[in-house]
C-alpha cells in the first residue's frame, strides 16, 4: 500500500509518503482485493506488526482486517 498527501505540521506544509506491505487473509478480503487498482482510495483497518525480512531488516507490515473503498 502507498500513501501520499500534504500535511500541515507546526504551520508548515510538508509532503507525507509511506509505502507499506499489507497482509490480507480470509476469502472475503482476498476477493475484495481483486478489484483494487493503482490509484484506488481505500480505508484499511487492522493492526501493524514488525516482520524480519530475509536479509535481517525489520519492516512494518499492516495486517488488514477490513478494506473499504472510498469515493
Amino acid at each position: 500500500m502507498e500513501h501520499r498527501s500534504e500535511q500541515v505540521e507546526s504551520g508548515l506544509s510538508r509532503q507525507a509518503w509511506l509505502k507499506m506491505p499489507v497482509h490480507v487473509s480470509g476469502n472475503q478480503l482476498i476477493e475484495k482485493t481483486q478489484s483494487i487498482t493503482v490509484g484506488s482510495k481505500l480505508l484499511v483497518v487492522g493492526f501493524i506488526t514488525s516482520h524480519k525480512t530475509s536479509n535481517g531488516l525489520t519492516q512494518l507490515v499492516l495486517h488488514a482486517e477490513q478494506i473499504e473503498f472510498i469515493d
